[in-house]
């Protein structure tokens, strides 16, 4: 085992893929025990093994618990990075789909036309937009800049809700920056990034630096927490200034004369773990929707995780939906009748148990 752990089995009591399952071996203290095994070569890395390094949600919960601060996410993604050759044989649908983020901009068409089949043979909880929000969209002016602005979309923005991006516009305009939106970028690598594809990753990076590099701009927003996340701590954007940019959301919206829509409905917040427990911001938000004036009733006062992770609910579907159940209970006690989240996956993962109504972006809610 690796020696920063001493089986102490706090992790066990934050994790949620353990809390799901109850399965040793896929709690953050059996996966250290079998890396460990793993790296001594005394494990195969068996279908079972890729199967256990695989069931993690990276939410990093297990860290802010453990005493001796092991980085336990770091050493589980390492061990990915040098599983993915075998993974991407087992997983097909993280593989699929980030066979599309890496390629939707050359091969756009083709996707389009699997997505339609596919649709017909099982259901999907969500649709494709009309039209990507990054199909026209490259400078909005104003007559008295503040400042200059990137907006970086992410994909479920680009192809899911492009409404959301058009908020962001409206929102950044009314306070008076100068936007940019490159057409050039493209998924920020995430996905790729936390399966172990580590290459497909750095080749999305050094698209998105070339298409941000040479804007004369002050800051970057994205209205996704897991894209911001990405874009704020992946090395290749830290090299070229691009994280030093970046801003999250709500953070950027503290001091702004913002106005909100009316709402006579009771509301909750949920933390995406990107935001949480990798960037220590859960506090923004709330006061974003305090300030609102709006009736706000607190469902996960440490953070709560939805289940989907990404391509965890992609791979993991039934244990996703455990998670999600536990994360559904806590936000009905509170009788809240719309949750607000930041984060797109967090976003289709409520939508679709929650339904479509009863959940909101952050970004909804301004005027």
């Amino acid at each position: 085992m690796d020696k920063s752990c001493i089986k102490c089995g706090r992790c066990l009591a934050v994790c949620p893929v353990y809390k799901a399952s109850g399965y040793e071996r896929i709690s953050p203290r059996g996966k250290l025990n079998l890396i460990d095994f793993y790296q001594k070569h005394l494990l195969f890395p068996s279908f079972i093994f890729q199967e256990t390094i695989s069931a993690c949600i990276l939410c990093k919960r297990c860290e802010e618990k453990c005493i001796l601060h092991t980085p336990i996410s770091k050493i589980i993604h390492q061990t990915r990075e040098k599983l993915w050759p075998l993974q991407k044989k087992q997983y097909y649908r993280s593989w699929v789909v980030n066979k599309f983020l890496a390629s939707y901009q050359k091969n756009l068409g083709l996707w389009l036309r699997l997505y339609t089949l596919c649709k017909h043979i099982f259901p999907l909880p969500f649709d494709l937009a009309s039209s990507p929000f990054l199909s026209s969209r490259r400078f909005y002016p104003s007559k008295k800049a503040k400042a200059n602005i990137a907006i970086f979309s992410g994909c479920v923005t680009n192809f899911l809700y492009p409404n959301l991006g058009d908020k962001l516009i409206k929102l950044l305009s009314k306070l008076g920056y100068n936007i940019f939106i490159p057409p050039q970028q493209t998924c920020c690598g995430l996905m790729a990034y936390t399966l172990g594809d580590k290459e497909t990753a750095l080749d999305l990076a050094k698209k998105n630096v070339e298409a941000f590099g040479h804007l004369s701009i002050d800051f970057i927003i994205t209205p996704c927490a897991s894209c911001y996340h990405q874009l704020k701590t992946f090395l290749p954007y830290q090299e070229a200034k691009i994280s030093e940019k970046v801003i999250e959301l709500s953070q950027f919206l503290q001091e702004k004369p913002l106005s909100f829509l009316p709402l006579n409905k009771k509301i909750t917040w949920h933390d995406p773990c990107h935001l949480r427990y990798h960037h220590n911001i859960w506090q923004g938000p709330r006061i974003l929707l305090k300030k609102a004036g709006y009736e706000f009733e607190e469902s996960s006062p440490e953070g709560m995780c939805c289940g989907q992770g990404g391509s965890f609910a992609l791979n993991f579907p039934e244990l996703a939906k455990q998670i999600f159940r536990r994360r559904k209970e806590t936000i009905e006690k509170t009788g809240a009748e719309l949750v607000i989240t930041s984060c797109m996956g967090c976003l289709i993962q409520l939508k679709a148990g929650l339904g479509k109504q009863q959940v909101k972006h952050i970004l909804e809610l301004f005027a």
